[in-house]
Formats: C-alpha cells, structure tokens, sequence
C-alpha cells in the first residue's frame, strides 16, 4: 500500500490537467455551433462571452474538480497494481482524446488548404461515419477481438502471437469492407442519381470531386482504425493476463524516465501510462501497413465506382484482394511448370498469367507484418521503421496511380 503524498496529489493533478486540455479541442468542435463561434469572434462575444458568470462558473467546477478528483482517486486507489492498471486506463483515454484532436485539426488544414475538396471531403467523413454500416462493422469488429481472447488455438503456447495476427486482420477487413461500400454509396450512386452534377455546378472540378470522396472515405476508415486499434491494444494485455503469462516487463525506457522524473509516490501511475504508451508505439506500424493495405483497396473501389455500380464494385474489390494475395504463389507455380515443360503452351500460358497479375496487381503481403516481429523478437529499429517507412511509400504511389486511372475513367463519364 502507498499513502496519499503532495508528489502523488501533484501527479494526479498534472494528469488530470492534461486530460482536460486534450478535450478541449474536440469537446469545442462537438458542443460549439457555428453561431457560437462567430459570437466568439465578435466584438460581443470577446467581452461578454468569455468572461460571462456562466463561463467562469464551469470554469471554477472545472478547477475544483483539478483538485478534488486526484486526492478521492488516491484515496481510493492505492495498490500498486491498482495504480499501474489505472495508469493504463489513463493512457487509454488520453489516446482516444488525442485520435480526436487529430480529427479537428485534419480538417481544420484540409479546408485551410482546399476549401472546395475540403467541404466535400468533411461531408464525405460525416456522411460516412453517420452511416449504420460504419458501426455495423465496427462492431461487429469489435465482437470479434473480444471472442477472440477466449478461443483456444492450440499452438503450443502461440495464443498470443495468434491473437495479434486476427487482430490486425480484423482491424484491416472491417476497413476494406465499410470503404468498399461507401465509394459505392458516395460516388456510384451519387452519379448514378445526378447528385453529382449539382455539386459540381457549385463549381466543383470532377477531380476536386473524386480526390475529396477518396480523402472523406479514407478518413472514416482511419476513424475506424483509430477506434479498433485502441480497443486491439487492450485486447493484447487481456489476452496476456488471461493466459496467465509472466508480466509484461516495462520496456527500459520507461523505467528510466519513471526513476529519473516520477516523484515518489506516483511512480506507479505512470508507470501503468508508459507501459500503454510503449504498447501503443508497438501496435502502431502494424496498424500504419494494414491501413497501407486498406488505402490501396479503398482507391481501387473508388476510381472502379466512376464507371460500375455496387455489386460490381464489391466483387471486383474482394478478387483484386484474394488474388493479390495468390499472386506469388501463382507466379511459383508457373515457374515450376515452365521448367518441367518448357515447350508447353499451357505452362507458358500460366507463366505469363501469373506475372502479370504479380506485375499489374498490388503486392498486399508486404503489408503484412511477419509472425516473428508479431512475437517477442527484438528487432533493430531503424532498419525495421525504414521497412515500415518503404511498404507505406509504395502503398501511396500505389494508390497515386490507381487515382490517376480513376480520373481518367471519369473524364469521359457522361454525367448528364
């Protein structure tokens, strides 16, 4: 047990603070309408407004909370263990917040930088995340990384390793299939119905129109990611403490920058937030290659949904995913039988195939992270963040010229 000091009250308070500041961003942007917002900027609002008996008052409970709230907490809370699983909450919900400011300030550099694309675009992501096909699947995403703790795998002790691998697939499909879907809803049918045209009488050029669905649409997904990767996160220390595994040792960093800047008495609190922190930074390339991977497929059903409509689109998008996936197989197996049979015509006909699939196709199993940088095996970082850095650079001149094609697939698309 550790007893309430002012190093601990201190910590609590810091904390609690930065929370607080991390919400202002979002909290203003959900609360706040338009009409407040230009009172603010009034010669009205900045005298009266801010400095009004209604604001002062909220701030004054916000204060009192700054203070109360750390000294109830730790009186409430004083285990170790208690402390360093609070720390992880902490964490947990600073994480979320911070997804949330990157959001607003997104958009806030989008319709700074492209007014028109960018107004198309906010409205693609709204449209999109008010979709009931946007929490379907996350949901239903969800679901599945919860069960998935819970199922035995039999892997001889590679439970774990199983579990990160479903999640991050998980993550990836739930995305492939909600952008699928939307780039059919938001630009097959919007063009199909002649929404289109009245958007760009606004004006509104088509490839302001086709790049700013593409950049709503890859927004929601990314919203998504944000979303499951957080909750994939706590999926991997449940699944770590219901399979009874040794504790997860704090990385040396963490325990450095605990020994050297906690006080006493708050170590343990933040230690618990370096530990989600550097499980966080784990989890983070694996998720940046899966939405690589979705970005690509995402272009894909996008530049097709200028020109087919749904169905055609989904299935086009889900061939294009499987036979990526097979395409280095395919290529073996057409060397294996070009060099049994080299005077073949079917052989030769296979060889040829499968090469330009590996060649037209995108390479999706480089985005995949392999099992053995799933696992516990140190790696060296820079050469690993240089891999991590080269997939996500192809996975953007991929998707550049997927766009290109699609623009010029819409140029000729009579709209009228």
């Amino acid at each position: 047990m550790t007893n309430l000091s002012p190093s601990a009250l201190l910590v609590g308070v810091v904390l609690l603070l930065v929370q607080l500041l991390a919400a202002l961003p979002w909290l203003a942007v959900a609360f706040w309408t338009r009409k407040d917002w230009e009172t603010l900027r009034s010669r009205h609002g900045r005298h009266g407004t801010l400095f009004s008996s209604t604001v002062l008052s909220r701030a004054a409970i916000g204060l009192a909370v700054l203070l109360v709230a750390p000294a109830v907490f730790g009186m409430l809370v004083q285990s170790r263990e208690a402390l360093e699983v609070s720390g992880q909450v902490y964490g947990a919900l600073l994480q979320m917040q911070l997804i949330a400011d990157g959001f607003v300030l997104a958009f806030a550099v989008l319709l700074l930088a492209w007014p028109k694309g960018g107004a198309v675009a906010l409205a693609s992501f709204r449209e999109g995340v008010r979709q009931p096909m946007f929490w379907l699947l996350t949901g239903l995403a969800f679901g599945a990384m919860t069960i998935s703790p819970l199922v035995p795998y039999f892997t001889f002790g590679e439970d774990y390793l199983m579990v990160k691998e479903l999640g991050y697939d998980t993550i990836m499909l739930a995305a492939v299939l909600f952008g699928a879907l939307a780039a059919s809803l938001f630009v097959s049918e919007e063009i199909e119905g002649r929404t289109a045209i009245t958007l760009m009488s606004k004006p509104v050029s088509r490839r302001q129109f086709l790049l700013a669905k593409f950049a709503g649409i890859l927004l929601a997904a990314l919203l998504m990611f944000g979303l499951l990767g957080s909750y994939f996160e706590g999926v991997q220390l449940f699944k770590h403490w219901f399979d009874k595994l040794d504790p997860v040792p704090p990385p040396v960093w963490v325990t450095r920058a605990v020994d050297t800047w906690a006080p006493r008495g708050g170590s343990d609190l933040l230690r618990g937030l370096g530990l989600w922190t550097s499980l966080t930074l784990e989890t983070l390339p694996g998720l940046i290659l899966s939405f690589c991977r979705v970005m690509v497929l995402v272009a894909i059903a996008v530049a097709l949904a200028t020109r087919v409509p749904m169905v055609v689109n989904l299935t086009a998008v889900l061939v294009v995913y499987f036979v990526a996936h097979l395409s280095p197989v395919l290529v073996a197996i057409g060397n294996n039988a070009r060099a049994r049979d080299p005077g073949s015509a079917v052989s030769q006909l296979l060889a040829f195939v499968a090469q330009v699939f590996d060649t037209l196709l995108p390479d999706l199993n480089s985005f995949r992270l392999d099992p053995a940088l799933l696992g516990d095996t140190s790696v060296a970082t820079w050469p690993f963040l240089a891999y991590v850095g080269s997939v996500a650079l192809y996975g953007v001149l991929y998707t550049v010229l997927v766009l290109l094609f699609g623009l010029i697939l819409f140029e000729d698309r009579d709209l009228a």
